[in-house]
Parts: structure tokens; sequence; C-alpha cells
């Protein structure tokens, strides 16, 4: 296990949350729509029986003319209403979608990259309803950003185009960008990005300590 895992695992067990399946990766963004700074990957979301309880979501896709993007939407190309719900029993924010290899559209915010396949990325965008890109059209609850348990989300992907064939709503496989497996039918995944954390005063404190062991012995 390498050592951003490791802090991750540590900073949820201070939290009191239990990770299912934590994944390894980051955020960047890119010059298209909306900014949001370097991320750091924490968990997935997907559908099917490869994802345990906490970390399952349900998925359908369907075209539609919806614009959410205008900066970068192609009117001659079909854009995609997703519609997913949260069957983990968990409630969750920093949500995003993230393209799997084959599968593009128009209004990313930057890239996802997996560590477990490094330098190859997936298109990425941010699941809200701020700024320039407001893919996030309808929350089933209240309209916070906060994937309530039993909610439902719809987002749009504009100019939706996928190499394969294969529909937006396939997102079975584990992990996400070039590192997706298990599924070889799946377009994307729903993955929730962070920023990295500061380390804190306790922490610094207790990493100095061992220093100053380790020097003694």
């Amino acid at each position: 296990m390498n050592t951003c895992k490791t802090a991750l695992f540590a900073l949820a067990a201070l939290n009191g949350a239990a990770l299912a399946n934590p994944v390894n990766g980051s955020y960047s963004d890119l010059p298209n729509c909306d900014n949001h700074g370097p991320l750091v990957a924490v968990e997935e979301l997907g559908t099917g029986p490869l994802f345990p309880s906490d970390e399952l979501i349900s998925a359908v896709s369907t075209f539609v003319n919806t614009t959410v993007c205008p900066l970068t939407d192609d009117p001659s190309m079909p854009n995609v209403l997703v519609e997913i719900r949260n069957l983990s029993g968990r409630a969750w924010t920093d949500l995003y979608y993230v393209a799997d290899p084959g599968t593009t559209f128009s209004n990313y915010d930057g890239i996802g990259v997996s560590a477990t396949v490094p330098g190859v990325s997936g298109l990425a965008v941010r699941l809200d309803e701020m700024g320039g890109n407001k893919p996030l059209v309808f929350e089933s609850m209240v309209g916070d950003g906060i994937f309530a348990v039993g909610e439902t989300w719809r987002f749009v992907l504009q100019d939706w185009s996928d190499a394969a064939g294969l529909s937006a709503d396939m997102m079975g496989s584990l992990d996400f960008a070039g590192a997706s497996f298990g599924d070889f039918d799946s377009t994307g995944s729903i993955v929730q990005f962070l920023q990295v954390p500061a380390p804190s005063a306790a922490m610094l404190f207790g990493i100095g300590s061992l220093t100053v062991v380790r020097r003694r012995r």
C-alpha cells in the first residue's frame, strides 16, 4: 500500500468513515469550462455486482437537447442526460463524472488520472450547479449539492460519444479512467475528489517526534 492511500485510510479512520473500496488518483483542471484546482481521488460509486452496498448507485440515460456549458456545446451532436440514484446508504459530496478511454464529451472541467495506470486519463466534470458549467440539472431532495441517501440526481454530458457505441449509464467497472477493470462495457465512473488535506499540527508534531526517536537510535 503506498503512502497516499495509507494517509487516506488514516484520515478516514479519524473521521469515522468506512471506505469500502477507496481509489487512488488525482484530478487536474483543463482550459475548458470550470476550474476546481488539484484534487485527490477518495472513493468511487458505481452500478452492478462489483460494488459493495455502501458504494452502490443505479443509473439510466437518455438523449436531450439541454445545454449546460454554452461555450463548448456543439448543436450538431447529441447531449446525454444521466440519472443516478443513491443506493449506498451514505451521503456524498464533491462528486465527479470521469469518462473511460474511448468516451468523450465537451463540457469537461479537467481530467481524472488513476494511480493504478499512470499517464492514462479520462475527461472529468464536477457534478454541480455553479460556474459556467452547470451539469447537475436536478436534485430530487434539497438543492444543496449533497447526494443524500435515496436521492436522485440528473446531469448532462454534452456532445456525448463512445467509440464502442455504449451508453452513458454504464458504470460497472472498478477504478476509473484508464484503470477501469471488471466490466468491459463500462463507459465512466462517479468519483469523489477532495482537496489534498494540509497536515494538522498534531500530525506534524508526531512526525517530528518520530524523527527525533530515529536519530537517537
